[in-house]
């Protein structure tokens, strides 16, 4: 391959997002030049084999974990209430790319596998300059008209600063590694500490449990606390825990900044009656989520299982929501995880010391603490212009940067709190200093200022698949000057802005850097459709049924035909 090929668009990363926006594109431009760059070894992202372990299951369920043209085949025995083992994405995204084909040219045998991405740039000539790493006798540079940036939230792992780490000898691995390691069946690592209070934390222990190792699990006093967990069984006519937060009706009481801003929505919204109700009916579903993890059952081992006992209600959604994904999952968690709510004070050789002095022996340490927001390929100043997120205080292009941005949301606060003055009155939470600046895409996608690049999958959903399928054709669109939006710079600062500020009073800590919409998945995907024009995936469903996968069927052949003919 040479380095003077031209891609027509190159597309950063071969997870879930990457697939479907490439295939996407090329629904709309067969013949086009487009490459698939992945720095592993295997196509799936989060779902690769290099990442899939024994224990782990998805939060999907069935009908709504697939892509619409291509049903999830499942037998029944991997069934439980929808949800279902993890090794099933990895085959289904497998198969998939394999099997859609343009110009010859599967999307599968579009993806370098092994290459990393160094560096993106943009040149004088109006060209993507990427700089690679790896990829056998590829090129060290490739050059693109266009790029769809699929790496994902879940690449870059964030792990804690412990005093004294270096100390310890034992085994150290991040969620993102832990199906790679051999710390389940390891007879030396008996031991096992699990930092962190999100979703993959508590998978961890579960899987360590069910391996047998003893196991310990902390979740630090200065941070979000521990997330919540769906029910398996969800309450009649659904039957997934996932379909009721994937219907329309829940719009009304949302308090979400995607909602077209109906009559019910303003009663709802901006009514001392209307905010009671909101009240009332989330702590109805919340009180079904604590009533199945039983926080307050009997703990004669002195195990702590309360300690799993959430922070802030389940409106604000302040940290990652799971799901009793077995229904033995709470109860292996409540009898053989001992459970600290405690920050760290320093490693030692062998041990882990808490701040209020308890010391805790460990073989080995497993971190579900997250993941980096800055993508690492562009430059800070690049990142500032294209509108990701940058640290703080980079100099005085981002200190004019902010003071502009502080203006703009300055004007949103009163705009946001109006339609939703129920975002005015948080609950009481550990509240942190935010370490970058937020996102600044239009549609957390596209950049105000270049619509040559688009980044896809960079926000928390409960439903990445929808989300994928529509978001790859708006971001399709918005590359082809197909989004009227974007001809108003004033409108569209106005309303990232408005995002923004939205998103951090919505979601607290969460939202601090505007790409967290943990229950907007609808919501969000049907704004981009109507932005797009296409109404005929709209509502479909009523306002009850959830939206599965088939719903989106042929929608990007009325798009071709809205646009293409």
């Amino acid at each position: 391959m040479s380095e003077t090929t031209v891609f027509d668009v190159i597309v950063i990363g071969a997870g879930l997002y990457g697939i479907q926006s490439a295939r996407t594109y090329l629904e709309i431009h067969p013949h086009d030049k487009l490459a698939i760059l992945e720095a592993g070894k295997c196509l799936g992202g989060a779902w690769s084999r290099d990442r899939v372990y024994e224990y782990l299951r998805t939060q999907d369920s069935v009908s709504v974990a697939e892509f619409s043209d291509a049903p999830l085949e499942l037998e029944p025995k991997d069934n439980f209430f929808g949800l279902f083992p993890a090794t099933h994405m990895t085959r289904y995204l497998e198969d998939y790319a394999r099997s859609h084909e343009y110009a010859g040219s599967t999307l599968e045998a579009r993806i370098l596998f092994n290459t990393r991405v160094k560096t993106v740039k943009k040149t004088e000539e109006h060209l993507w300059h990427v700089e690679l790493v790896g990829g056998g006798d590829l090129a060290r540079f490739l050059r693109a008209r266009k790029i769809i940036d699929a790496s994902g939230i879940t690449t870059e792992p964030e792990l804690p600063n412990i005093a004294n780490l270096s100390l310890f000898n034992g085994t150290q691995t991040h969620m993102k590694n832990l199906a790679s390691s051999d710390l389940f069946t390891n007879t030396t690592c008996n031991r096992v500490v699990v930092i962190g209070g999100a979703k993959s934390a508590a998978d961890a222990c579960y899987s360590a449990a069910r391996a047998g190792k003893t196991v310990y699990w902390i979740i630090r006093k200065s941070g979000n606390g521990p997330c919540f967990f769906a029910p398996a069984q969800a309450s009649p006519p659904f039957k997934a825990p996932d379909e009721p937060l994937l219907t329309r009706i829940l719009f009304y009481i949302l308090s979400s900044h995607f909602v077209e801003d109906t009559f019910f929505v303003r009663l709802l919204n901006r009514t001392a009656i209307g905010r009671s109700v909101i009240r009332f009916l989330w702590r109805l579903i919340e009180r079904d989520f604590r009533k199945a993890a039983n926080y307050d059952r009997p703990d004669p081992k002195g195990n702590g299982f309360k300690n799993l006992e959430p922070d802030t209600p389940l409106f604000w959604a302040n940290d990652n929501t799971g799901v009793e994904q077995r229904d033995d999952f709470f109860d292996v968690i409540a009898e053989n995880v001992k459970i600290f709510r405690e920050d760290i004070a320093h490693m030692e050789a062998d041990a882990v010391v808490l701040a209020d002095g308890t010391r805790i022996a460990a073989d080995a340490l497993i971190y579900g603490t997250g993941w980096k927001q800055t993508l690492g390929h562009y430059d800070p100043q690049t990142s500032l212009s294209l509108g990701l997120p940058v640290p703080l205080r980079l100099g005085p292009a981002a200190t004019v940067d902010c003071h502009k941005w502080d203006a703009l949301e300055f004007a949103a606060e009163k705009t946001v709190l109006n339609r939703f003055p129920i975002l005015a009155h948080p609950p009481r939470f550990f509240k942190k200093e935010p370490k970058t600046t937020p996102y600044r895409l239009y549609q957390t996608i596209v950049p105000i200022s270049d619509s040559s690049i688009v980044f896809v999958g960079r926000m928390s959903f409960v439903n990445s698949w929808r989300v994928a399928e529509v978001q790859s054709l708006w971001a399709v669109a918005a590359l082809d000057g197909r989004i009227q939006a974007l001809q108003s710079k004033a409108a569209v600062e106005k309303d990232v802005a408005e995002t923004v500020v939205w998103c951090r009073r919505r979601y607290l800590n969460k939202g601090d850097i505007a790409n967290w919409f943990l229950w907007d998945c609808v919501a969000y995907t049907d704004c981009l459709l109507r932005e797009l024009g296409l109404k005929s995936h709209l509502g479909k469903e009523g306002l009850l049924s959830p939206c599965r996968a088939k719903s989106l069927g042929g929608l990007v052949e009325e798009y071709k035909v809205k646009n293409c003919t």
